[in-house]
């Protein structure tokens, strides 16, 4: 608490009256306290938080505005601010919040690991290796830290330390099954070395149809398949999709509609007027169907001089989160698109210029590697048109299957389920058909085939198309520099791999209804 007694008791009032959802209570008890102390950062956290719960955005991101500059008093505070700031991915702020020495030597260790995740999340990769280091020096038993200590090992090309941290971990706790997860991922596992009898063990162990089951389905899958056991790593492929089914409300006929709806909003006449707001550095968006080569383009694009790798970050949504006045989850809803006629582009586009400070790093490009950006192509045209558009296309059967042996984390809910995922990506291409017909020349398409087939002149083009000149380092992919956040981790420093497509053929007899589902593209 603040030290002010007045508003520390309106501001305990006022938590009482949100868990008991009593809105306007507790908007008056956090009012009270603010005209007490306006710099009561309590209060300035539940205000936010509440209006969210109420789905004030605007509002919401206001009051947390006001706590700007405010250093906060304790750690548990320090971590309530840094959520609030994550949430609206105010990723400066974020990163200056976390940096606070006190929260780093008096927050609980499973605490830190959580700041972690959110520090690698924005791409702060230094302070979160800075904090997660601190983490386990605290703390060397700690398996939440050890975990991600052994995830930045990776994302750092350090695949023998992150499999020791990863060891460590699960030594600390056996049931913190994303370890073991997160370990069969690091390399291909052979018949002298890897971890399919812990697994099974482990599997046998797990609390039936929870997160835990679906982790280590996941890593069974993977490993079984890495040794040539296909029926198995099929079994325990079918095994994690059911699991994960469960935990996602995915609703197929919501995202047709989307579809249909965004179609009749973003007509040509509509996307004719755009913003003028300069941007102080031009983003590159590299978008398409997760698991279509994105990473490998983006990888590919930082080995450019004048290019920053931002990563999978989130902030252009933030701003349509803020120009709707909505939030939503992973893309645009039926709210949002009623929205959109209203939205004011240009202050959506200074929004984003405040951020792409942030994201660019001082340089004059930097990508933004966000595979769903694709619904956002008509909003990302008229709010910057200066923006640079790169459509990843791969095999769909390839696609589809690396979709669906992939655990995502919080996003792809159509993933787990054969008929869902061909549906979604049938969507995906007609949206980006129309797209393509109402802005000629703005999307550049990238083949993957071509592109692993041929890195040196696909590279080229895009950086013709980017406005870059080339450089030979665009190719070099297995370099040691920058870092890879992604499911694509391990892959993305083994240079241009040629051997990834038709995996789905081991499958095939247990793929038929996916094949059923995209069977226009193969006639």
């Amino acid at each position: 608490m603040m030290g002010n007694v007045g508003a520390d008791a309106r501001w305990m009032q006022g938590e009482a009256a949100a868990d008991r959802q009593q809105w306007s209570v507790a908007e008056a008890a956090y009012l009270d306290a603010l005209a007490l102390d306006p710099r009561h950062l309590p209060s300035l956290i539940g205000l936010s938080t509440l209006y969210s719960r109420q789905g004030k955005h605007v509002l919401a991101y206001q009051a947390l505005m006001r706590a700007s500059g405010i250093t906060p008093p304790h750690p548990g505070i320090t971590y309530g601010l840094a959520q609030r700031l994550r949430y609206f991915n105010e990723f400066d702020a974020l990163d200056r919040c976390l940096a606070d020495e006190r929260f780093a030597a008096s927050a609980p260790v499973h605490v830190l690991a959580r700041a972690v995740v959110m520090l690698s999340s924005i791409g702060a990769h230094e302070a979160a290796v800075r904090l997660a280091e601190r983490a386990v020096e605290r703390d060397p038993n700690s398996a939440p830290a050890l975990y991600v200590r052994g995830n930045l090992h990776l994302f750092s090309g350090e695949p023998e330390l992150a499999e020791q941290r990863y060891e460590q971990s699960l030594k600390a706790d056996p049931r913190l099954y994303q370890s073991s997860w997160m370990l069969a991922s690091v390399r291909t596992q052979t018949a002298e070395s890897n971890h399919v009898d812990r697994l099974r063990r482990q599997l046998s162990e797990a609390t039936p149809g929870k997160e835990g089951e679906a982790y280590l389905s996941y890593g069974l899958h993977k490993e079984l398949h890495d040794l040539g056991d296909y029926p198995g790593a099929w079994s325990a492929l079918e095994r994690g999709c059911r699991v994960k089914r469960t935990h996602v409300g995915y609703v197929p006929e919501e995202d047709a509609a989307l579809v249909d709806q965004a179609i009749a909003t973003f007509d040509a006449g509509f996307l004719r007027v755009s913003s003028q707001v300069e941007q102080s550095a031009v983003p590159i968006f590299i978008l398409g169907m997760h698991r279509s080569g994105t990473t490998l383009l983006e990888r590919m694009l930082s080995g450019h001089s004048n290019v920053a790798d931002a990563g999978e970050t989130g902030a252009f949504d933030a701003q349509v989160h803020l120009a709707a006045d909505h939030h939503y989850a992973n893309h645009f809803d039926a709210t949002v698109l009623a929205r959109v006629p209203g939205m004011d582009m240009d202050a959506l586009a200074r929004g984003y210029a405040r951020a792409a400070r942030w994201l660019s790093r001082g340089k004059p490009f930097f990508t933004e590697k966000l595979p769903m950006n694709f619904w956002n192509i008509g909003l990302i045209a008229k709010a910057l048109p200066q923006a640079k558009i790169i459509n990843l296309v791969r095999d769909p059967m390839d696609t589809c299957f690396s979709n669906l042996r992939t655990l995502f984390a919080g996003v792809a809910t159509y993933s787990y389920d054969q008929a869902e995922l061909a549906h979604f990506y049938l969507q995906y291409r007609r949206l980006m058909q129309h797209w393509r017909d109402v802005l000629p020349g703005r999307i550049l398409q990238v083949d993957y085939d071509e592109l692993v087939s041929a890195p040196d002149e696909v590279g080229q083009r895009v950086a013709e198309y980017c406005g870059l000149s080339y450089q030979p380092s665009i190719a070099d992919v297995s370099r040691s520099s920058g870092r890879v956040a992604t499911a694509s981790a391990a892959l993305a420093r083994q240079g241009i791999r040629r051997d990834r497509g038709m995996v789905w053929r081991n499958y095939e007899a247990q793929l038929v209804p996916l094949r059923t589902g995209l069977s226009s593209f193969y006639s």
